[in-house]
């Protein structure tokens, strides 16, 4: 193990992955036919959205990150229901092709009726708005399987694991 990853020089065609797995729980939801995101400008990614949550901290329930993390990132109070979907994300975190392994839980979520999407006080890095959008724009949803969760309206009929994405 160097600086923190594991490496697999038996195979250079494998990349090296950080050792520990990321639980993040994110935040599906809708009103209407509008899914509520997080808009984000990234120097590399470009412009895209995410869906609100984050990683956990150690000590905290998948719900407990969830319910912070929203109201770091989009400002609102939620309430959780249901966990809809689980993902595997293998998303790259730096120029050498290092992979962070991430699970992502998808929970059904609500915000007020009357929430008007904002800024949180404590926003991700590249977020520069929270905002409705609809279908028009899905094509636009990082990782991928959220355009198809949007897609199909998050509908529980379908796998619950959705098993790994490359981000």
């Amino acid at each position: 193990m160097e600086g923190g990853t594991i490496s697999n020089r038996s195979n250079p065609n494998h990349p090296a992955f950080r050792p520990v797995i990321r639980s993040t729980p994110r935040a599906f939801i809708l009103s209407g036919q509008s899914l509520l995101v997080q808009e984000k400008q990234h120097p590399e990614k470009g412009h895209y959205f995410t869906l609100p949550g984050g990683k956990q901290d150690p000590g905290e329930t998948l719900l407990e990150t969830l319910k912070r993390e929203c109201l770091e990132e989009i400002g609102a109070e939620i309430s959780t229901g249901r966990l809809l979907h689980v993902a595997e994300i293998y998303r790259k975190k730096a120029n050498d092709g290092e992979r962070q392994h991430q699970l992502d839980f998808v929970f059904e979520c609500k915000v007020a009726d009357d929430y008007e999407p904002v800024l949180g006080s404590h926003p991700d890095p590249h977020q520069i708005a929270t905002r409705w959008i609809t279908a028009e724009n899905a094509q636009q949803i990082r990782p991928a399987y959220v355009t198809k969760l949007f897609s199909l309206g998050c509908r529980r009929d379908h796998e619950v694991y959705l098993g790994p994405f490359d981000d």
